[in-house]
């Protein structure tokens, strides 16, 4: 089930209704049912994978605490279980492609890869999670819990299950565990998210994601072109997975849990380290605790000459893996690792006056989203060939046709995302210049959320699947 569906604007109305009714523990078996409802409801099979998931994890878990004297070995059947079906699934082919490619370019017998595998939807998000709880364990962060229903509930909570925000079991699980609540200020924050969600995901992503497809289906293509759908994408992929963030904040919301926030306005960040604290916020603070942290502070990097840069290098390399089975996305993890490398060095060789004045944040953050662009050329294009294309394409070889077609489609997206711009600045200036609460009346709420769906209605665009639903 999609969140931007009429089978969805039904499902959780009366999911709701059905869950206040009920006590604490009626309320999680009904979560659960509901949860698993919502997964399998175009393909039932899924939900084997993640009862497997689940069941693993819990006793794991239980394992851990039990003979604590083996809580590395266990940890190594959680982790060996979680990756090996999310390497099956969503790497196996990838593999035989290339080990297939590697031996014709060694001139040895290769063959062909008839394989059909179907990759389950939400995979990568919620193996994340359930193996953050047994490394939590492992690590003494967390108990292991004895109520496999709420540990059920936590791997398979509907709003965030298919892509996220990656919730840590430290962080949700107290959530599942006591009695809830629902106010009034959560009910009208739930209903403004929910909105605002719906209006980035039908009305700014799937009709930029039009002009998106028509640029880079084109054959005879051009500098302006290219870079004018670079920045369609990073528009529409910024709208479309915040979009779902905020329905998945707004859905739980109604159900008296807060899920993380996944997205903090990135296109105002002033350096790659910056943006990778705003952007996709449970995933970069995933990598960062048990992987990159996990790879520095071991003892053979740690002691090794450029080990910090070696765990950087590793934790980007898998970052741009796990969105994808290609070497695109390779390609885009790594672009970004070597765009913090060059502002680390920069850092370090500009006073400390010049780098950190006022004045010059604007231009920081208008020269930070100019360097988001070639990443998303990179990101889009599968085909490597096609990615080079696209790069080295000359600024100075534009038809008059190509020109217009570029400005007409340029000016159509910038129209469409004026208001995640309108947004974006809003926060900016009171991020900056607004140092009290937040400051959000009611009333603005409700006139925006009046204007959102009316735009809904008469604005929106062909349905197109969430971008990370594929990964």
């Amino acid at each position: 089930m999609i969140f931007h569906s009429l089978d969805y604007l039904v499902f959780l109305p009366l999911v709701v209704a059905i869950y206040w009714m009920l006590n604490r523990e009626k309320q999680v078996l009904f979560l659960i049912a509901m949860s698993y409802f919502f997964y399998g409801y175009v393909h039932p099979w899924f939900l084997y994978l993640i009862l497997t998931s689940t069941v693993v994890d819990y006793y794991c878990g239980l394992a851990m605490g039990r003979f604590v004297e083996h809580k590395l070995k266990i940890l190594i059947v959680s982790i060996t279980v979680n990756l090996g079906l999310l390497g099956y699934f969503k790497y196996f082919g990838f593999f035989v492609d290339n080990v297939a490619e590697l031996l014709i370019l060694l001139g040895l017998p290769s063959f062909t890869n008839n394989l059909d595998i179907y990759l389950p939807v939400g995979i990568s998000f919620y193996t994340f999670q359930t193996m953050s709880y047994t490394i939590d364990i492992y690590r003494g962060q967390l108990k292991p819990r004895k109520n496999f229903l709420d540990f059920a509930l936590f791997v398979s909570f509907f709003p965030q299950l298919v892509a996220g925000p990656i919730e840590r079991a430290v962080n949700f699980l107290p959530q599942i565990e006591k009695k809830r609540t629902l106010s009034v200020d959560d009910v009208q924050s739930a209903l403004f998210l929910l909105i605002w969600g719906f209006f980035k995901k039908m009305v700014i992503a799937d009709n930029i994601a039009f002009i998106v497809s028509k640029i880079f289906l084109l054959e005879n293509t051009s500098f302006m072109l290219v870079w004018v759908g670079a920045f369609a994408f990073g528009i529409q992929i910024f709208a479309d997975f915040s979009a779902y963030t905020d329905i998945a904040r707004g859905s739980a919301r109604l159900l008296g849990f807060k899920l993380s926030q996944n997205f903090n306005h990135p296109y105002i960040s002033a350096s790659p380290t910056e943006f990778w604290k705003r952007w996709h916020i449970s995933l970069t603070s995933w990598v960062h605790d048990y992987i990159f942290l996990s790879l520095a502070l071991s003892r053979r990097l740690r002691t090794a000459v450029g080990g910090l840069i070696i765990s950087l290098f590793i934790t980007f390399f898998l970052n741009g893996l796990w969105h994808g089975a290609g070497w695109s996305f390779v390609l885009w993890g790594l672009y970004h690792f070597v765009l913090l490398l060059i502002y680390a060095w920069a850092k370090s060789v500009t006073p400390e006056y010049i780098r950190d004045h006022q004045f010059l944040r604007p231009f920081q953050i208008l020269l930070m989203f100019i360097l988001l662009h070639p990443s998303y050329i990179i990101f889009l294009n599968v085909d490597i060939s096609y990615m080079w294309r696209d790069l080295t394409l000359s600024p100075f070889v534009n038809s008059e046709i190509q020109i217009t077609a570029a400005l007409f489609l340029f000016a159509k997206a910038l129209l469409f995302s004026l208001p995640l711009w309108a947004h974006t600045i809003f926060a900016y200036v009171r991020e900056r210049y607004w140092k009290g609460d937040r400051w959000e009346p009611i009333a603005i709420q409700t006139v925006a959320s009046m204007i959102m769906f009316i735009g809904i209605l008469v604005l929106r665009g062909d349905s197109v699947d969430f971008i990370y639903f594929q990964f």
